[in-house]
């Protein structure tokens, strides 16, 4: 049988634990409550003189805990809770919960440690998303990785420094003593959250097509310039010339397959005139022609249309076509020393000389 003094702990404590619940409906309290006198009663009288009641305060937040009722909050019920509180309240209840699961708990700590991380993130976000607004880039770079390496110029460094200091400072929770300013923090926070992955992708894009310009930069004269070119510019026409130093009004010239060695390109097609230069103004080359055989492209000087005389009918216009002026008239002789031997090469196979097909069309 209990004592007196014992019913009056036990009713002290009943009234204790309920003033620790007394931010939730009065109905939710008597329901948590109901029945806990007499159980404490039936325990002290199975206990005795071992009986000991728990702490008012933690029984109060393991009945909420088994409840599934967020923790104690200091606005008394009925009244409004302002959003920002409401807010904070879930963050704290989601927290407890999480930290229920080890691994989960373990996450979290790593993932806050990685919080530095994200302050630097922020600002290079934030300052790709200003930079574009007072400057085009760095030199003649374009994408993302322009405004990247203009960072470590004036004034892309200034801005950098700027935005760097004050997103440190926000998650040290510094610079945002106001409400006005951690309303500030909060939207660039979550505008940076945004912009995030579409920022991440876009670096990753311009890195690419840098490492891609770099790889391919010298072959991209080669690969848009069609038929034969020198640096990236397009060769008209080839001038032989002796080892006298005489010009050779007519030679054929083979590449080291013994392929017709052509200044025009693939794309030429069976056009009576290279038709990279037609149209252009100036001089437009035409093959040798001769009845029954194929153009000739690789018989140099190439005759060409003169500047001026075009009329857009192809016929006309290759029945118009010169041999074209060499650009000097003798050239410096081939020293006698440079004279490579007559002597055949071991090995060598005598090859026919082609003959050159004369031309129809009289210069």
């Amino acid at each position: 049988m209990i004592t007196t003094p014992v019913h009056d702990d036990i009713r002290a404590f009943a009234a204790a634990v309920r003033r620790h619940l007394d931010d939730l409906p009065v109905d939710d309290v008597d329901d948590l409550l109901d029945g806990l006198e007499a159980d404490l009663s039936d325990q002290a009288a199975e206990a005795g003189d071992t009986f000991t009641l728990p702490d008012a305060a933690t029984y109060a937040a393991e009945l909420r805990a088994a409840a599934g009722l967020p923790e104690r909050s200091d606005t008394p019920a009925g009244e409004r809770v302002p959003i920002r509180r409401r807010i904070a309240d879930l963050r704290k209840s989601i927290d407890t919960q999480i930290r229920r699961n080890p691994a989960a708990e373990w996450l979290l700590e790593f993932a806050a440690s990685l919080r530095p991380i994200w302050w630097i993130l922020r600002a290079v976000v934030l300052y790709l998303f200003i930079a574009p607004l007072f400057w085009s880039g760095y030199g003649s770079m374009s994408g993302t990785v322009a405004y990247l390496v203009g960072a470590t110029q004036f004034p892309g460094m200034v801005l950098m420094a700027a935005l760097l200091l004050m997103s440190v400072q926000w998650g040290r929770g510094r610079w945002a003593p106001t409400s006005i300013l951690r309303g500030i923090r909060t939207t660039v926070t979550v505008v940076t959250l945004v912009l995030t992955p579409f920022t991440l992708v876009s670096i990753a894009g311009s890195v690419q097509s840098l490492v891609w310009d770099s790889s391919y930069n010298d072959h991209t004269a080669a690969s848009i310039t069609p038929g034969l070119s020198l640096d990236g510019q397009r060769i008209r026409n080839i001038y032989a010339f002796g080892s006298d130093g005489n010009a050779l009004p007519m030679v054929q010239l083979f590449d080291q397959d013994g392929r017709p060695l052509t200044t025009i390109g693939s794309d030429n097609g069976s056009a009576p005139f290279d038709n990279y230069f037609y149209g252009g103004g100036g001089p437009v080359p035409v093959p040798y022609t001769a009845p029954g055989a194929a153009d000739a492209w690789n018989i140099y000087p190439l005759r060409e249309i003169p500047a001026g005389v075009m009329t857009w009918d192809a016929e006309d216009d290759v029945a118009k076509a010169k041999t074209p002026t060499f650009p000097f008239l003798r050239v410096q002789p081939v020293p006698t020393g440079a004279v490579p031997s007559t002597d055949a090469s071991p090995g060598a196979t005598p090859q026919p000389i082609p003959t050159p097909v004369q031309e129809t069309v009289a210069p």
